[in-house]
């Protein structure tokens, strides 16, 4: 067995946390499951996140010190790594900006991670301070961390894609094998708190199960070359069918759909019964109650060799497992107006980044998904929103919640399923110039489409490039 190296999350290094309050027993569970003789080292490492000047970065390169000063070893025979919650932006970082190829890191092992970020990042400073005994135990808010944490931040995403870039494939290139596990239920007492997202539906209090999973998809919408020769009249009267309503055909772009989910090795994930983000009963790190649904898994995966068979074996278990999950949470009974099969319901998690040809952000814009009035088809994209965020840093990026799933008669049906083609509108504008347009996009999904790119417990990542136009009177060439 290969040494493991436990990496933490967001708060649990508080003023004065003990391995014991950051871990619970899960040191000793390995030790106890493997055995003192097979677990040769075992490292819990510690870092702080709420320092208010201390970046992923930041962590990440102390992380890398860290091994080269006192653990080269480590770096020279290779580990495992368990993580839990931000440690999962941690330590993709590092392997990022330090790994070799392949890694030192065979299996990396994610508890909640939040990959895609969480609802708790950005909920409002004065509720911070009210219940920031709960969240962050006597120390600082750590407000860099919470900007990389947040729904849609930039510099994440940018960090994911990097593994879809050739010759950086975490499977091949890298060698590292990921394994997902997380819950999808809330704390009995959060319920109280008028936090929305500690007791948000397909999420374990603080992240979302499709922002805890790797298998995501990515699509790119950029534009056909002859949308920048198009004159300000043409383009004005596309975008006067936009204003008033009015569905347009005028179609200059094309999307890419290469980088879906489904073209890529999965990576085992599954959601774990009655699990949620902390907490000694249920927490995925401390809880006691769970421990016979995680241990195994965590198990499993530890013992996975690098082999793609084996790797496809071990996804087939968390897959038994997630299934045994929602088969027996159609028994759970609610309580006190709390439907824990609702808590259960599917969602995906769909994340738009709109900037320019040159990079920038278009930080006013407004998206519209106009579902087309056909006979096939009943339920309609729009009417699944349940929520949406637009990033505080990058105003261009906006990330919508769709409820993909219903719990209806004993049974847990997709409503993808029978959905209705839609039309996806975006549409941008200059407050300071009349003399800029950008050209609205407009692309339909038809129903099959609509389920290969928004799937449940997954997130989309879209990436569009709208075209920003300079009326012909921003610069005139004549002769004199």
């Amino acid at each position: 067995m290969l040494p493991i190296l436990l990496i933490h999350g967001y708060s649990s290094e508080g003023s004065n946390s003990t391995v014991e309050e950051i871990y619970g027993t899960l040191p000793n569970d390995l030790r106890k499951e493997f055995g003192d003789e097979n677990v040769l080292e075992l490292n819990l490492s510690r870092w702080i996140s709420l320092n208010n000047g201390i970046t992923i970065d930041d962590i990440s390169f102390a992380m890398n010190r860290a091994l080269e000063q006192k653990y080269p070893n480590l770096l020279n025979s290779g580990f495992n790594v368990i993580i839990h919650s931000t440690g999962a932006l941690v330590v993709r970082n590092w392997i990022k900006n330090f790994s070799g190829k392949p890694s030192s890191i065979h299996n990396l092992i994610h508890l909640a991670g939040a990959n895609f970020g969480s609802g708790l990042a950005h909920i409002g400073q004065g509720q911070l301070a009210r219940w920031g005994r709960l969240i962050f135990q006597g120390t600082g808010q750590g407000t860099q961390v919470l900007n990389e944490l947040e729904f849609g931040s930039s510099k994440t995403l940018d960090m994911h894609l990097h593994f879809l870039q050739p010759t950086n494939s975490m499977y091949q290139d890298y060698q590292v094998q990921e394994f997902c596990l997380i819950g999808s239920q809330t704390l009995g007492m959060l319920r109280l708190i008028p936090i929305p997202y500690l007791k948000e539906d397909s999420s374990d209090s603080t992240v979302r199960t499709s922002a805890g999973n790797l298998n995501f998809n990515y699509i790119t919408v950029k534009p056909i070359s002859d949308a920048f020769s198009l004159s300000s009249q043409k383009t004005k009267k596309i975008i006067n069918k936009r204003l008033d309503n009015i569905s347009f055909d005028d179609i200059h772009y094309e999307s890419d759909l290469t980088h879906l989910s489904s073209n890529r090795e999965n990576v085992p994930f599954s959601v774990i019964f009655e699990t949620a983000h902390f907490g000694g009963d249920i927490g995925i790190v401390t809880g006691t109650e769970n421990r016979q649904e995680i241990l195994p898994l965590i198990k499993t995966a530890l013992e996975t060799p690098y082999d793609i068979d084996a790797y496809r074996k071990t996804e087939h278990v968390f897959l038994e497992n997630h299934q045994k999950t929602f088969s027996r949470a159609t028994e759970l009974s609610s309580i006190l107006g709390w439907n824990k099969q609702q808590q259960y319901e599917a969602h995906a998690q769909v994340i738009f980044r709109i900037r320019d040809q040159y990079g920038n952000d278009v930080e006013n814009f407004d998206i519209t998904f106009r579902s087309e009035n056909e006979e096939t088809g009943v339920e309609k994209l729009e009417k699944m929103i349940e929520d949406k965020h637009i990033n505080k840093t990058n105003k261009g990026i906006i990330t919508f919640y769709f409820r993909t799933e219903k719990f209806e008669n004993g049974k847990w049906l997709t409503r993808l399923a029978d959905i209705k083609p839609v039309n996806v509108e975006v549409t941008g504008y200059e407050p300071l110039s009349g003399d800029i347009s950008y050209l609205p996009m407009n692309f339909l999904l038809n129903s099959e489409q609509l389920q290969q790119v928004i799937q449940s417990f997954k997130t989309t990542i879209v990436d569009i490039e709208l075209v920003r136009l300079p009326s012909e009177k921003v610069c005139i060439i004549y002769k004199q």
